[in-house]
């Protein structure tokens, strides 16, 4: 199985979500995403998507989506490492995965401003 870290993924469609609506239909092993920071209203969001990785195996991997103005669409890139790993079966996963997250997205807020 590959992960989709460190990639590079376009769309040419000028809808803030359609970036991630169009990685999710592109590729099968992505089983869920979510957009956490929309504060950019051009677009320039970060979320993250969650890829099985094998029979019960997953990980989280971060992304932020820049808008292409004034060409048209989005670009999307992924973090170069996950952030999560856990099982398919876990019983409280997204909420894990959105905990998680926040910790990640915070810590390094903090960090990029002191």
């Amino acid at each position: 199985m590959n992960l989709l870290v460190n990639k590079e993924f376009h769309c040419d469609l000028n809808n803030w979500y359609a970036p991630l609506e169009e990685l999710g239909k592109k590729y099968t092993s992505i089983i869920a995403g979510e957009i956490m920071d929309s504060s950019s209203s051009a677009g320039d969001w970060s979320g993250y998507i969650i890829q099985k990785t094998g029979q019960t195996e997953v990980v989280a991997i971060g992304f932020s989506q820049y808008n292409n103005y004034p060409n048209k669409g989005f670009k999307l890139l992924t973090c170069e490492h996950p952030f999560y790993r856990g099982k398919l079966d876990e019983k409280d996963l997204v909420e894990n995965v959105r905990n998680c997250w926040n910790q990640f997205a915070y810590d390094w807020r903090d960090f990029e401003n002191s």
